[in-house]
């Protein structure tokens, strides 16, 4: 066995936060979401074209469907009872670009692979 350290998002909200204790399976992404435009962000986040922080805003919004005022709304609490913003404005900004981006891209693909045509149905 060995360590991996890779840059990732979590793409189901509400789950419990990942240890490094935990073991994880590599999977496809295809085995785990039929979403192009999920797919295409998590390449963007692989590719290091967007940040982790928008990365995972814009994951949670593609494949969560959690609206951008969900998001903006998120806040992380602390055991002093303190509470802070999960996302900032300047990575929300970000995370819409990203989406678009994903969408963009998914679409773009979509059209050169005839995937999702009539005649593939």
């Amino acid at each position: 066995m060995g360590k991996l350290q890779v840059t990732t998002v979590c793409l189901e909200h509400g789950k419990p936060e990942p240890t490094p204790k935990m073991k994880y399976e590599i999977r496809p992404i295809e085995a785990f979401t039929d979403k192009a435009e999920v797919r295409e962000l998590c390449r963007m986040l692989g590719a290091g074209l967007i940040d982790q922080r928008a990365a995972q805003a814009a994951a949670w919004h593609l494949n969560c469907n959690m609206s951008w005022q969900q998001l903006a709304t998120k806040q992380l609490r602390f055991a002093n009872g303190l509470r802070r913003p999960y996302f900032t404005p300047a990575e929300l900004r970000r995370a819409v670009q990203a989406a678009a981006m994903a969408s963009q891209l998914a679409e773009q693909r979509r059209q050169e692979t005839g995937a999702d045509s009539l005649s593939q149905r």
